[in-house]
């Protein structure tokens, strides 16, 4: 197993790798409403530098993903920089799980955030996910609360 950055090269397989994520774990997904949005978030983000992905390759096949993307939020006595992020797109292929390939993607865009002194790490984990981020040390927080426009 090899673990790198992402390229923009990488763009598609990214996508892929996210919409079988959805389709796991949606049971209203809509393929043809976000695969081509998300693949141009992947392409001008990481074009940008504002996500990094991470990847673990078998081979010449990515089967394997993290994410992170960067924004700033006003600053605190907590994140004096103001630097915060969202992990997300957190991802292995089937036959690959439980193999420490998640934990290992987990170590790689965890050590980023420190490098890159962000102060805050947030993400939404699936119910499959919990326990990874929990033995990492992440907290829950009662105290947040999220509106969805549409």
């Amino acid at each position: 197993m090899e673990y790198r950055i992402a390229a923009i090269t990488d763009c598609e397989a990214l996508t892929d790798l996210r919409m079988k994520m959805r389709r796991e774990l949606d049971s209203d997904f809509h393929f043809e409403l976000i695969y081509a949005k998300t693949l141009n978030f992947f392409k001008q983000n990481i074009g940008d530098g504002t996500h990094t992905a991470f990847v673990c390759e078998h081979g010449s096949q990515i089967i394997g993903t993290v994410g992170i993307t960067v924004f700033e939020i006003m600053p605190t006595t907590k994140y004096p920089n103001g630097k915060a992020s969202r992990l997300m797109n957190m991802y292995v292929e089937p036959f690959y799980r439980n193999r420490g390939i998640a934990r290992e993607l987990l170590n790689l865009v965890m050590a980023y955030a420190e490098n890159h002194q962000i102060g805050k790490v947030m993400l939404n984990p699936s119910q499959m996910g919990r326990s990874l981020y929990e033995n990492y040390g992440f907290q829950r927080l009662p105290d947040e609360y999220v509106f969805y426009l549409r």
